[in-house]
């Protein structure tokens, strides 16, 4: 009976499979129907805004509490805010941070903090005890001297990674091209302003600030608005108002006048990264602003079918992704398109995308790429009502920008009735294909191309930051390359002629170094060993956390490099590469290396202090290193590496200072005793532990025997 019953149902299957018709595309379905419920609004005694979202669907409840201050300028301590929404997840007066995030992590429930105050959800029968913790966050965070320390310097490392991130160069850049210094937006964050930030800003800011009259709870879920205003009375209504009011300030933005192209170098880039972008008068709830989304899919929304992913990876093949942007703002909204694009079709990737602008605000788009569009965001909009984040912002955005309450309940029917002619109309009035900002971050090789972009035939540059680009004063007269080298190897030898280096050389046949390091983001302790011998042995060891991560050594004529990966021999090229002299430092050899290129390119001042500044080019691998001599010491400070691998390039900076001297008045040498070295991004600080120098050195551990 089984079987029987199972050939039926194929049989039945294969009946309904064959009255299909498959040279037609399936008829498309009814628009699924949104219910989205009315946003309900309530006022606290203190001034704290209730929205209440119901729910019953599942036994789940979230709060979102938005604090809306009016934007303001940080000025000379840019981060402040920041800094506080980190600070606010990190304890309150009842709960150290372990505690807390206990507590959330046993009731299943999560806590996400932000300089405008949080999310958090739990289960419905945990509300209360979630709720208790909320409450402690809002009325008595730690805000502890610890942990502000602690979030500075993480905050700190990631600043000195983003130094040679083309993507953070091009946003530092762009916020203050599109924006200028004298707006919020166009403020950035740097070393500077984020050590001009003391806990008692972070207090001030809270103090200030955080404040229930200026701020949204936003409750969306398995609760009743009775409920709801009951619970955010009892958890909430202590929160003592200030009265005194935050004032408003107008900002005014830059303005193009024709296209501007900005250049911000970054040596041995192999990749440009684009942005040309602006500033558009586009507010949240803008009759125009559904109609503009629409646009930018089509544009270049996310999609493979979008015009600029289409035109410059399916058909060009110039980058992997290109994206445009249209975002609306209380202030002013941006419009943005670009990509990561290969150095040589920098300038045609320009051409493309200026094109394909153009283009959008002179032609109406095709019926069949608005009726995709239109089916995809009629998804996702149903789609996105699944997350309750979703469903909060939205309530928020209704009450806070005073949209119609059937907003997001008619955006399918608004959708829906957009139009070609719709969108060419908001093309020309928002885009200014003409008045745009072009703003690269590549290798300087590819700027002068850019030059025919330019209205007014002048190329801006830039810095990481968006400053203005340091021009290098012209070397003085009689400072050569040879002369800031010979200086360096005196000094470093602390000796006053050749002879006396000689002397020192002849006693001094090997060096060992061994710095104590740490690593801050992965919270290992490092122990970094070298060892160098005459006339070019070389041997490293790292350890992290006592365990042996890496080790390479090269005995003369061949060597290895070891790692948790495995063992690999050093390649032909490298053994060229190691087999040029380079004791007892790179340097003393640099005029004699026939594989070396080196430029004296000027003088460099960073921070009040200028240095001579050396380009040095490894003809045989390509990598590019510059180096910054201190014009008063002499001495080495800083060295930017980069290194390119199959088309990929890594940036290594280190730092050096702490000179001190090691070894006796005959044998004794400089060495810098702090050493902070960024590996892409990874932040490295070590510290000198010991130095060892002698005439004898065990061979055996230049064949793999140093541990």
């Amino acid at each position: 009976m089984k079987n029987f019953i199972t050939l039926i149902l194929v049989l039945v299957s294969f009946s309904a499979m064959a009255q299909i018709d498959r040279s037609k595309a399936p008829t498309p379905q009814p628009n699924p129907k949104i219910n989205i419920p009315t946003p309900k609004i309530s006022t606290l005694d203190n001034g704290l805004k209730v929205i209440v979202v119901e729910n019953h669907n599942l036994p789940k409840i979230s709060y979102q509490l938005f604090i809306d201050n009016p934007e303001h300028l940080e000025e000379n301590k840019v981060g402040t805010a920041d800094l506080f929404g980190e600070l606010l997840g990190s304890g309150t007066s009842d709960y150290t941070k372990a505690e807390f995030d206990e507590t959330v992590d046993f009731m299943g429930a999560s806590f996400f903090p932000n300089s405008n105050g949080f999310y958090a959800s739990s289960l419905t029968k945990h509300s209360e005890k979630l709720l208790n913790l909320l409450k402690s966050v809002v009325t008595s965070p730690l805000l502890s001297e610890s942990e502000f320390e602690r979030i500075k310097k993480q905050t700190l490392s990631g600043l000195e990674a983003n130094k040679s991130d083309a993507s953070s160069m091009s946003s530092n850049a762009s916020a203050v091209i599109n924006y200028g210094k004298s707006h919020p937006y166009g403020e950035v964050l740097t070393e500077e302003t984020l050590n001009n930030i003391s806990l008692a800003d972070i207090r001030a800011y809270y103090t200030n600030f955080f404040r229930p009259n200026n701020a949204y709870l936003v409750v969306v879920g398995d609760v009743t608005e009775e409920n709801a205003k009951n619970l955010a009375t009892k958890y909430f209504g202590d929160w003592k108002a200030l009265e005194e009011n935050i004032p408003t300030k107008e900002f005014q933005v830059n303005q193009s006048k024709g296209n501007q192209v900005y250049f911000v170098n970054k040596p041995g880039a192999v990749q440009s990264v684009i942005k040309i972008t602006n500033t558009i008068d586009l507010k949240p709830g803008s009759k125009d602003a559904i109609k503009l989304s629409v646009l930018n899919s089509i544009l270049g929304g996310g999609s493979f079918s979008a015009r600029l992913m289409s035109n410059l990876r399916e058909d060009k093949a110039y980058t992997y992704g290109c994206y445009s942007s249209i975002n609306s703002d209380l202030l002013v909204g941006e419009f943005t398109a670009g990509g990561s694009f290969r150095n040589e079709v920098t300038d045609s990737a320009v051409t493309q995308i200026l094109k394909e602008i153009t283009r959008i605000t002179q032609e109406k788009v095709t019926p069949a790429e608005l009726d995709l569009v239109i089916k995809s965001k009629t998804g996702a909009f149903a789609r996105s009502l699944e997350s309750p984040q979703t469903v909060a912002r939205f309530a928020l955005n209704t009450i806070r920008y005073n949209l119609p309450l059937n907003y997001y309940a008619d955006y399918l029917k608004n959708l829906e009735a957009v139009t070609a002619d719709d969108l060419l109309n908001v093309a020309q009035a928002y885009l200014r294909p003409n008045n745009l900002n072009i703003i690269v971050v590549g290798n300087e090789e590819v700027a002068e191309k850019l030059l025919k972009f330019d209205a007014d035939g002048k190329i801006d540059y830039k810095n990481g930051l968006g400053g203005e680009a340091i021009t290098l004063e012209a070397m003085p007269e009689g400072v050569t390359t040879k002369t800031i080298l010979d200086n360096f190897i005196h000094k470093t030898f602390i000796a006053d002629n050749q002879k006396a280096i000689l002397k020192k050389l002849k006693k001094n046949k090997y060096t060992k170094t061994v710095y104590d390091g740490t690593l801050p983001q992965m919270g290992m302790n490092l122990e970094l060993t070298n060892l160098s011998a005459q006339p070019n042995k070389s041997a490293t060891l790292m350890k992290a956390n006592g365990m042996t991560m890496q080790q390479e050594f090269f005995n003369g004529t061949a060597g290895k490099s070891i790692s948790m990966q495995g063992e690999v021999a050093l390649s032909a090229e490298d053994i060229k590469e190691k087999s040029q002299p380079n004791y007892p430092f790179d340097q003393f050899h640099y005029l004699n290396n026939p594989n070396l290129a080196i430029t004296a390119l000027g003088v460099d001042e960073v921070k009040g202090v200028k240095y001579y500044k050396l380009e040095v080019k490894n003809t045989i691998s390509e990598d590019l290193k510059y180096e910054w001599y201190g014009v008063e010491d002499g001495l080495l400070h800083k060295s930017e590496s980069i290194i390119t691998n199959e088309g990929e390039s890594m940036t290594i900076t280190i730092e050096l200072s702490d000179y001190k001297m090691y070894g006796g008045d005959k044998t004794g040498m400089l060495f810098s005793e702090k050493q902070i070295m960024n590996n892409n991004g990874m932040i490295i600080e070590l510290k000198l532990k010991s130095v060892e120098m002698g005439k004898k050195v065990d061979n055996e551990l230049f064949e793999g025997g140093l541990k």
